[in-house]
């Protein structure tokens, strides 16, 4: 049906890009995405299910989650979002990008689906309903686990379509995310998230403030969940942070190196790991305390704070794109590189508040390059490149515009006199600028 992974991303491109038009029910995202999957036979009930809610954090949990359950022997499937580099990163089986034939296979009972769907509801499926239906497609008959990360909320999203009462959920911090959607409070929020707890099963939630963990409770106990609550503050706050990376200390382990880098990135691992425990006893197989050790390492996920070194200067690209994941992004950087002025190069979209965003990396800065996002973005949906340098000058930091992203960096680069460049804000960038740097950089470990 589709000969490459350019053919495969234009069908789906195709697709509306946002499940929730006017004048259709909050639900028709997730309804639709039900009933394309009751034309495939249900495959989102055929495997063991962690499904992972939150507003940071999520994507890295669903990597420790599957690293961890690869490295103890299981066929691990992967549903994740966004993409980076290229979209068979959302359909993972082990440590590897979706098989083309497999997808290329499962796309086409898909792609027949949701035309009846369509049809028979007189409504278009969006990208994301059809790429969650793939997912789901593509790990039937062969994984032992899926591990699905929710799009935006939980309740109401289109991965929420699991019955098995053996579904593992788990909430990572909640912050405020998505206020046009999922409500104008923190309480508000974290009940949406929570819409994803399985009825009667169990769950795995990171503490967090009293107002969100007050909210879960609440759900849980109507839905008459299990919550395990996990410290993850108190793993962050233990862990060591350095040039050559991350280590933590956990139950039975210390020295743990971890494959992601940061403070935050420490309280992942506890809270994956202690998903995977649950699992364990569950299930009935045990920890390896190799598997364990090999798991947390060897875990990657493509814009997490990738480096790279460029004529001797270092550069990271990561997808940090509102002000709770600044903010640990800001935090990584500054004890990476104790004592660097950083540059950062800064995209935003309009639906983040852009004074949090800029004061979250404004602490870390020596200043600003602000930038715009490649094409297929609608401008009017991110801030300018003068409006982020605008509010970057009113933090009291220096800031620049400069509107082609690779631009941009090719500027941080020469002006920044070799101290650290970090180039985030979205998704998207890493993949506009990434091949550009790759020309000129040098591996993370090997001498300028």
């Amino acid at each position: 049906m589709f000969s490459d992974q350019d053919d495969l991303e234009r069908f789906l491109l195709s697709r509306p890009a946002t499940g929730r038009r006017n004048g259709t029910a909050p639900d028709a995202p997730r309804e639709r995405t039900r009933e394309v999957l009751a034309g495939l036979g249900d495959p989102q009930e055929a495997v063991r299910t962690v499904h992972v809610a939150g507003t940071a954090g999520k994507g890295s949990v669903c990597a420790f989650v599957a690293s961890l359950l690869t490295r103890h022997g299981f066929r691990v499937g992967v549903q994740a979002s966004p993409h980076v580099y290229g979209i068979r990163e959302r359909f993972r089986l082990g440590d590897l990008p979706g098989r083309a034939d497999v997808l290329d296979d499962r796309l086409a009972a898909v792609a027949g689906s949701v035309a009846a769907v369509e049809a028979r509801r007189g409504e278009r499926c969006s990208f994301f309903e059809v790429v969650t239906a793939l997912g789901f497609a593509a790990v039937a008959g062969r994984a032992d686990y899926a591990v699905v990360e929710t799009g935006i909320g939980g309740r109401l999203d289109p991965t929420n379509v699991v019955a098995r009462t053996d579904k593992l959920a788990v909430l990572t911090a909640i912050g405020m995310d998505h206020v046009d959607m999922l409500g104008s409070t923190l309480g508000e929020i974290a009940t949406q998230k929570a819409g994803i707890l399985p009825v009667g099963g169990r769950a795995v939630l990171a503490r967090g403030g009293p107002e969100t963990d007050a909210a879960v409770a609440r759900e849980a106990a109507r839905r008459d969940t299990l919550v395990d609550v996990v410290d993850v503050a108190a793993a962050a706050a233990l862990a060591r942070i350095g040039p050559g990376g991350t280590t933590v200390d956990l139950a039975g382990w210390s020295d743990v190196p971890l494959g992601l880098h940061g403070r935050h990135q420490a309280g992942n691992a506890v809270l994956a790991l202690h998903a995977v425990s649950v699992l364990a006893r569950r299930d009935g197989w045990r920890l390896d305390p190799l598997a364990v050790r090999q798991g947390l390492a060897l875990t990657s996920l493509p814009g997490r704070f990738e480096r790279r070194t460029v004529a001797g200067t270092p550069v990271v690209l990561d997808g940090a794109h509102d002000a709770l994941k600044l903010s640990a992004l800001a935090t990584t950087v500054a004890e990476t590189h104790p004592g660097a002025p950083v540059t950062w190069v800064l995209a935003l979209a309009r639906d983040k508040d852009l004074g949090e965003a800029v004061r979250a990396v404004a602490g870390a800065g020596a200043r600003v390059v602000a930038t715009g996002l490649p094409g297929g973005e609608h401008p009017s949906r991110h801030w300018s490149p003068s409006e982020i340098a605008a509010a970057a000058t009113a933090a009291g930091v220096s800031a620049v515009a400069v509107a082609d992203p690779a631009d941009a960096v090719d500027h941080a680069l020469a002006t920044g006199g070799g101290d650290p460049v970090v180039v985030t804000g979205s998704f998207r960038l890493p993949g506009a600028v990434a091949s550009r740097l790759d020309r000129a950089a040098v591996p993370e470990g090997q001498p300028a």
